[in-house]
């Protein structure tokens, strides 16, 4: 995918210091590296619709788990007793720097599904801010023109880059927003690999590992 960046609360300009940049560079990668699944007639009743959001989200489960990310952390204390979980969380020591304790953590929310997600993906970033458990937020999401090729009312990186500037006495961790752009990118028309679509959604259990299959065979390409 192509990608694009809005920044905000320095969070771009922190990663991309010297100290910080091979988290950056290893986010930036992933988000490059994620393939544009097609499944044309996925839905009868909307043509339009024709990219796969559960082939990207497991592609960023395993991408993320390659890279050694902790999958599903919690965001608030093990003491708090309603607990929330993220998607993806890492440390990083910091380049150049001889003490090991010298770290800073990164915490990833992926939203490929309904914009009233996003509300929730902030709330939980600013929660683990609060206590500590992050030092920087990243979301994930596509742009405007993929997000109408995935489904209705799903986020979008334009409006994300037009909302986060209006909360800024509320939404004080500094966040990343990456937006996935399908333009000019070569798609994979997943009909070439599985017809079947329980297996190319993944959803149900009993598909799941052919699914999973699946995506390692899309990710090898």
């Amino acid at each position: 995918m192509n990608i694009e960046t809005f920044s905000y609360r320095y969070s771009q300009e922190i990663l991309e210091h010297e100290c910080c940049k091979e988290a950056l560079h290893e986010i930036i990668e992933i988000c490059s590296n994620c393939p544009l699944p097609v499944y044309k007639g996925k839905s009868k009743s909307q043509p339009r619709l024709d990219v796969v959001q559960q082939i990207i989200n497991t592609y960023f489960s395993l991408a993320f788990e390659e890279r050694k990310w902790g999958s599903e952390p919690l965001v608030t204390p093990d003491e708090f007793e309603d607990s929330l979980r993220g998607d993806f969380r890492k440390s990083f020591k910091k380049q150049g720097s001889n003490d090991n304790n010298d770290s800073f953590t990164l915490q990833i929310e992926v939203e490929m599904g309904n914009i009233a997600s996003s509300y929730r993906n902030y709330f939980k970033f600013q929660l683990s801010y609060a206590h500590n458990m992050a030092d920087i937020a990243i979301l994930i999401l596509p742009c405007d023109k993929l997000s109408k090729r995935i489904d209705s009312g799903v986020a979008s990186f334009e409006k994300t880059k037009r909302e986060i500037p209006s909360a800024d006495l509320s939404i004080t961790v500094p966040t990343l927003v990456i937006g996935l752009s399908d333009e000019d990118v070569t798609e994979i028309n997943i009909r070439d690999y599985n017809t079947n679509i329980e297996v190319v959604k993944g959803q149900k259990k009993p598909y799941k590992d052919k699914h999973i299959e699946l995506v390692k065979k899309i990710m090898k390409l």
